[in-house]
């Protein structure tokens, strides 16, 4: 039986996020004290800036609505 780490399953989801064309950087980069800081600390999940930087040009466009994200979150339990 093949056996996989956390390890593993993280590096396929990388390299596979990559090739959509997803941006990744290591943790300790973007850390509060990173090289190119974007959190506070690592309890900050979302990155807000990365967030707002994907999601504006859609609203501008009109592809996606604010009410629709609120009922997204809510939905989940996210807000």
């Amino acid at each position: 039986m093949t056996t996989f780490t956390e390890s593993d399953v993280e590096h396929a989801a990388l390299a596979w996020l990559s090739e959509l064309g997803w941006q990744v950087k290591h943790g300790s980069e973007i850390a509060s004290d990173g090289l190119f800081a974007e959190r506070r600390d690592f309890g900050q999940v979302v990155l807000e800036q990365r967030l707002r930087d994907a999601l504006l040009p859609k609203l501008i466009r009109g592809e996606i609505r604010v009410r629709d994200a609120e009922k997204f979150l809510k939905e989940r339990g996210l807000c």
